[in-house]
């Protein structure tokens, strides 16, 4: 694989993890904040299965549809179709809580659902990155991604 790739596949990586962080960030304590923990679960989510489509080579559109996105990679490899459910889930809270609305923020279990669902992703796309040796457990131990090593 060209360097230049391998590069733009670590940067969606590490965004991933971000958001995943903040996502367990903001689940921290008694003020947690639901509505933008919900949003960085969704992204986490987003991201790992665009750094998954860079790394198969696949073009895809600025969409922040986790649905579209599980389409996309099932292309590649039929069992991210297991993800459709978590998709369905997720892809919601890319904009339900971000606007004023009929529903200001989700119900805790919700967040704690799609913590759960955005690292079933993370960690079934990290698994074929293991599995195929483009990149091992240890290159991801950096101190900002922290959370998601000890939560993996």
């Amino acid at each position: 694989m060209d360097e230049n790739k391998k590069n733009e596949i670590v940067k969606w990586i590490k965004k991933a993890f971000s958001d995943y962080n903040s996502a367990l960030k903001l689940m921290e304590g008694e003020n947690k904040i639901l509505d933008t923990a919900s949003y960085h679960c969704q992204q986490a989510a987003e991201k790992i299965l665009k750094s998954y489509l860079v790394y198969q080579d696949i073009p895809f559109e600025k969409a922040h549809s986790i649905i579209y996105l599980v389409n996309l990679c099932s292309q590649a490899d039929e069992q991210f179709k297991q993800f459709y459910v978590h998709a369905e889930i997720l892809t919601p809270y890319a904009t339900n809580f971000r606007y004023p609305g009929n529903v200001f923020e989700p119900e805790l279990t919700d967040v704690e659902e799609s913590l759960k669902l955005s690292k079933e992703i993370i960690l079934f796309v990290l698994g074929i990155y293991y599995e195929n040796a483009v990149f091992t457990k240890d290159q991801f131990k950096v101190e900002d991604n922290k959370n998601i090593n000890k939560q993996i």
